[in-house]
């Protein structure tokens, strides 16, 4: 592969096939490298986890910390890497695990109680899933809305079949549940426990 000349006259190496460089965050050559950008992401959200909790932050602030400053590594990838559920799952399964070694969740604790809302008696932290899939339908409303009047966007709607993440010929096949179902959803797998289950019964009371 030859090099290329410049304007002012400097060499720019021509990359080989398997080299990288970054666009917009992420690594990618022809195509994003998805098994390395998501170990890289899942690596960089652990890690900024375990500074928080190192900070010995009230529980408040601690969980409302890791949802803006670790979650974010997160976020902007979602649409653009093809994380898959299993992914996710096994994402927060390390992160449970983190919090139980820094004290901050016992391990025979209920999981379903670390993300549901303070209001509901849960702990409040984001479930990195169903923020997965929320992303993903914004992005999917966006694009079907924007090709009404953008070549460019309806272009890409067309041209996208299982491509990306946002799968837009097969967009509008499920609707999301709002995050009331989620959450009611949620309490009462919380609820049905045996031994987990006392807690909210008893609150219900």
């Amino acid at each position: 592969m030859r090099n290329f000349i410049t304007e002012d006259d400097d060499t720019m190496e021509a990359m080989n096939e398997d080299d990288m460089y970054r666009n917009l965050g992420h690594m990618q050559a022809k195509q994003i490298k998805q098994a390395q950008m998501k170990q890289k992401l899942g690596e960089e959200y652990l890690n900024r986890t375990k500074s928080i909790l190192k900070t010995k932050l009230n529980e408040k602030n601690t969980i409302k910390a890791i949802n803006t400053y670790a979650t974010a590594v997160l976020t902007f990838s979602f649409g653009i890497v093809k994380w898959t559920p299993t992914d996710l799952e096994n994402l927060q399964t390390k992160m449970r695990t983190i919090l139980t070694r820094y004290r901050f969740h016992h391990p025979r604790a209920a999981k379903e109680r670390l993300t549901l809302p303070r209001q509901m008696r849960g702990r409040g932290f984001i479930d990195i899933t169903r923020l997965h899939d929320k992303q993903v339908k914004l992005l999917q409303t966006y694009f079907l809305n924007k090709q009404v009047t953008s070549s460019l966007h309806a272009a890409v709607v067309k041209a996208d079949e299982s491509c990306t993440p946002l799968d837009f010929l097969r967009a509008n096949a499920n609707e999301l549940p709002t995050d009331e179902e989620c959450n009611n959803k949620v309490k009462r797998q919380w609820s049905q426990k045996a031994l987990h289950g006392r807690h909210p019964h008893d609150l219900s009371q």
